[in-house]
């Protein structure tokens, strides 16, 4: 008898559907994906290698998030054989970068020889992963050329569009010249990949992230994102500190940095002054900071998933952090999420549901059901006034096609018109708290808020929160929190181990059961 190692073999098929030649959608076995994920950091920035289980965790920990697709940018390495099998048997897509970025690479024979023969080399080690879902020529080459000022018959080099591409054609793989192609110009949100900082780097409005139409953001939504304080560099280091400015991510020669952008987005949501705020109070500080970035990328998650939407995939710029600090990753260097990765978690559920204001058209309801079976379930909405008084309750049942998502306008659940988007203005708001909740029978699938003026920034004594704690026998732990008015990003704290949620919100009179799992 002979045993015959074949090795890990799947079998998919995946395309790229360009629709009119702006579109940019993945397609997996003939089922239009919404990607979502990560740009991905080498685990050990020293050795750039990892052990086999090092990459299995890391990435399980990214589908537990929600995740379904990462990307190895060019500004980092090919990564090991156990990275692309660990991807292979967690089920998540790869947009794999050939490592040229952000440069004017020569045109010669000699340098275009050289780059083929490391594609060349890379596609034999990588095109039987069935993780492997696009190959990008490049990293913002485009849209450095564009942003450069070199004139546009320069911003597509023969390098990426001809000479890697027939590479790629011959191996049948779906391929891209650069990280940000197509449109007016390569960075163009509305045609192609590109990369998106509107919301973010470039301080807009969060409505932009509809208004660009992005298509698919292959790195986006970039922040200082705050670890907790055991991701923080080193006891005592406070956010003016000489050390945590130095880690603080910049781009090369701007006069601001990532900690501003963040400080940006926490006075546009909590209505404070930030500068002022890390001076005095420097706890609520880093709480208010925390809450900003989640907030931020899950309001773009929710316009973007929405069932009319354009856009087909958002990478967040960075999966994890380098070093520890308030990197652009959504975990700590130490491989602990962060409170944005917990946001993430919830905005990125196969099954979901968001809120979005529509304006003078009110609120809306979003619920996206990513599975292969339909969706039924009961949407629930209460309105809650002074942090807990119920002023109106509705409810209607809801079904959603598999792989779908559908769109249902709040102000249709009630049999009388309420300004519930707060875009009248007559008198008061009606309520100061909206809570919307997917449920399954009394199973909670998925909840949403939304604040008609404002999200909240009040400090009280006692909200009547309280937790029970239960511990189980494999000595993971169960804590039942429960709150009797509105409480906002409930921060679990439990050295020793990770929560299966956190800093999350709570409706008045509401209760979550949180596991707790010990920490190897």
């Amino acid at each position: 008898k002979t045993t015959i190692d074949l090795g890990n073999i799947g079998f998919r098929t995946i395309e790229i559907d360009r629709g009119k030649g702006d579109d940019f959608r993945v397609v997996v076995n003939g089922v239009p994906m919404f990607c979502r994920g990560a740009c991905w950091t080498p685990l050990d920035p020293v050795t750039l290698s990892a052990a086999p289980e090092a990459y299995r965790n890391a990435i399980a920990q990214a589908r537990e998030a929600g995740m379904n697709m990462l990307r190895v940018g060019g500004t980092m390495v090919y990564e090991d054989d156990a990275f692309y099998d660990a991807l292979d048997e967690a089920g998540i897509l790869l947009w794999q970068d050939c490592m040229f970025a952000n440069m004017d690479y020569p045109d010669d024979e000699a340098f275009a020889a050289n780059a083929l023969a490391e594609v060349e080399q890379q596609l034999d080690r990588l095109h039987s992963h069935a993780c492997l879902a696009v190959l990008c020529g490049n990293s913002e080459v485009e849209q450095q050329a564009a942003m450069g000022g070199a004139p546009r018959e320069r911003w597509s080099p023969p390098l990426f569009h001809q000479t890697i591409a027939e590479c790629v054609r011959a191996f049948d793989i779906a391929y891209v010249p650069s990280s940000a192609t197509d449109g007016a110009f390569p960075h163009a949100a509305n045609a192609g990949p590109t990369s998106y900082y509107g919301v973010g780097a470039y301080l807009r409005d969060f409505d932009d992230a509809r208004r660009s139409r992005v298509r698919f953001a292959s790195e986006c939504l970039a922040f200082a994102n705050i670890p907790d304080d055991s991701g923080l560099p080193g006891t005592g280091v406070r956010a003016h500190h000489p050390l945590w400015k130095a880690r603080s991510p910049r781009d090369l020669g701007a006069g601001w940095d990532f900690d501003d952008v963040r400080d940006h987005y926490a006075q546009r949501l909590f209505g404070v002054d930030p500068v002022a705020l890390r001076s005095i109070d420097h706890d609520r500080y880093l709480a208010l900071g925390r809450a900003a970035t989640g907030e931020a990328m899950a309001r773009c998650f929710a316009d973007w998933r929405r069932a009319d939407s354009p856009t087909r995939g958002a990478l967040i710029w960075f999966l994890r952090d380098l070093w520890p600090g308030a990197g652009w990753g959504v975990v700590d260097a130490n491989g602990d999420p962060k409170p944005c990765w917990y946001a993430l978690k919830r905005a990125l559920a196969p099954v979901s549901l968001a809120i979005t204001d529509e304006g003078v058209n009110g609120l809306t309801l979003h619920v996206c059901n990513d599975p292969g079976t339909p969706l039924d379930a009961r949407v629930e909405i209460d309105l809650y006034r002074n942090g807990e008084v119920p002023v109106g309750h509705a409810a209607r049942d809801v079904r959603v096609s598999a792989h779908a998502a559908t769109s249902i306008p709040a102000a249709d659940l009630f049999d009388e018109w309420l300004d519930l988007s707060y875009a009248y203005r007559f008198g008061p708001p009606l309520a100061d708290v909206i809570h919307a909740q997917l449920l399954a029978g009394e199973a909670l699938l998925s909840d949403a808020f939304w604040f008609p003026a404002g999200l909240p920034n009040s400090r009280e004594s006692d909200i009547g929160l309280s937790v029970e704690v239960a511990s189980r026998d494999n000595g993971d732990v169960s804590l039942h929190i429960a709150t009797r008015r509105f409480a906002q990003s409930i921060t679990i704290d439990t050295p020793g181990f990770t929560p299966a949620d956190n800093d999350f919100l709570l409706a008045p009179g509401q209760s979550r059961d949180v596991s707790l799992r010990r920490n190897p």
